[in-house]
């Protein structure tokens, strides 16, 4: 039968168990990967940082796809947050740090379902995103052309509506 010595010593071993955890948790929380904003910045892990960049804006990356144009290697990267919304970065040749994909606003910040290679044409992609709740689109598959990055072009390829 457990005595009250016993009982005293379980406890507080069962506490120092869960304050083991706990700073455990909170510590690897401020290491590892860097913190990846909307506008595909990286910031390293502090608790300045969590403080102003919030979890919803927080991002990880999904997908990383290389292409080339011109004997130049660039690279194409997905983001997800936490509310299923895409942002696509673009890594150009010899920089250090991807940029926010410009003049795309029509698939950026959506919630971004399908994202592949065009297989028929180099440096183009097929890109699928759900519609708004507000719209009467179900989805709508685009055709994102990256033949001149400095200047991408998106063009609508099909639209599925709502009954």
């Amino acid at each position: 039968m457990l005595d009250f010595s016993k009982v005293i010593a379980l406890a507080l071993t069962s506490l120092s168990f869960y304050g083991i955890g706990v700073s455990t948790l909170s510590k690897s929380a401020l290491a590892g990967e860097p913190i990846i904003d909307r506008n595909c910045r990286r910031h390293e892990r502090t608790q300045e940082v969590f403080q102003q960049i919030p979890p919803q804006n927080q991002a990880r990356i999904l997908m990383t796809s290389s292409f080339q144009v011109n004997n130049q290697k660039y690279a194409l990267q997905l983001l997800k947050f936490p509310n299923s919304t895409g942002v696509l970065c673009l890594w150009k040749p010899n920089a250090r740090l991807p940029q926010r994909l410009k003049d795309v606003s029509i698939i950026q910040d959506k919630v971004i379902e399908k994202f592949e290679k065009d297989p028929s044409r180099p440096a183009n992609y097929i890109i699928t995103v759900k519609g708004e709740k507000t719209e009467d689109i179900l989805k709508t598959a685009y055709r994102l052309n990256l033949t001149n990055p400095n200047q991408p072009k998106v063009t609508p390829l099909v639209r599925v509506y709502k009954n």
